[in-house]
């Protein structure tokens, strides 16, 4: 179906999927720390609208320009599939539907290894970004800002405290992140971290395995179809965009101590494997640069991920100029 008209029925559906929770909606906390070191843990209550479902737009095979709706029905939610789809009896053929989608965020000085906040347990260091102030790495809150229980000035580590096995170094400083917030849904998990001494060089454009990558991100999300990564745990893999606007993205960060901390994005991407039966990504890989293979540009954030019902493992990312535009910085130059 058309680009439009795919939109239109994803509006359709997205409502669906947040009518169709099994109970009702419950009050929870989540904790949320400012970056002041005088600055106390604040507890923010509200309530959590959680959808059943991720509704995206998928490519259409053999066609460049007609697209299918992109439908990803969460675990435990598998019997809303009926009430999703509702009065769409026409439109069957033109939905990619997978069921028993878990995504869940992926943890884990050159681009593509080891790193994290001190506290987590090991991420991806994705590359390199600048604005008129400063050079930075970029990651995703979740590996460099824990969640957002964090100070500024946290140390980051390399390697990630999870893979410290002898010695290791404190090779950053968290400087600002994108807050994980239940209310924006065009929110972001992105973070950045300044250099210590312990640096002394950096390699903004290289990544191993892979080549050189340009100084402009993709600027259009539907112009990729073939992608490569380099991660923490998979190293490079290459894979292939599944769904390019996918909204209702919802994931857990909780922590032990937290409870429930779910966050939904909206106009996520969506990957899977080349071929499908291998993972693009893996839990650790989360910051990764994902790169068009085509153009050699950065085209997106990896941050999280997930299997469905079929052992299809499906990986989700921010689109980079999303992710540059949220932190106000742009790819070394």
């Amino acid at each position: 179906m058309k680009l439009s008209a795919c939109r239109e029925l994803k509006a359709n559906i997205l409502g669906r999927s947040y009518k169709a929770l099994p109970q009702k909606q419950t009050v929870k906390m989540y904790r949320m720390s400012r970056a002041a070191s005088s600055a106390p843990t604040a507890q923010v209550e509200r309530r959590e609208p959680t959808p059943v479902a991720a509704v995206g737009i998928a490519p259409s095979p053999g066609s460049s320009k007609d697209y299918k709706l992109a439908l990803r029905v969460f675990k435990g939610h598998e019997s809303s599939v009926s009430q999703l789809t509702r009065g769409l009896t026409r439109h069957m053929s033109e939905i990619d539907l997978a069921t028993g989608v878990q995504y869940r965020p992926r943890l884990t000085v050159r681009a593509g290894g080891s790193v994290g906040h001190f506290r987590i347990t090991a991420g991806t260091l994705g590359g390199f970004v600048e604005d008129a102030n400063n050079y930075y790495m970029l990651s995703n809150n979740h590996v460099f800002a824990n969640s957002n229980c964090c100070l500024n000035g946290d140390p980051i580590v390399q390697p990630g405290p999870a893979d410290i096995a002898g010695s290791f170094k404190t090779i950053g400083r968290l400087d600002r992140w994108h807050p994980l917030s239940r209310t924006n849904l065009a929110g972001v998990d992105a973070a950045i971290a300044t250099f210590t001494d312990e640096v002394e060089f950096f390699e903004p454009w290289n990544y191993a395995g892979i080549g050189n990558i340009g100084v402009s991100p993709v600027a259009d999300r539907f112009s990729v179809t073939r992608v490569v990564k380099r991660g923490r745990t998979t190293g490079v893999r290459r894979g292939t965009v599944s769904a390019f606007e996918l909204d209702g993205v919802a994931i857990d960060y909780s922590q032990a101590e937290d409870g429930s901390a779910v966050v939904t994005f909206d106009g996520q991407i969506e990957i899977i494997g080349t071929p499908p039966t291998t993972p693009f990504s893996q839990p650790g890989d989360s910051g990764s640069f994902v790169i068009d293979e085509d153009t050699m540009q950065a085209y997106a954030l990896l941050y999280g991920g997930g299997e469905d019902n079929n052992g299809i493992d499906r990986t989700l990312a921010h689109f980079m100029p999303d992710v540059l535009s949220a932190l106000n910085v742009q790819l070394v130059q």
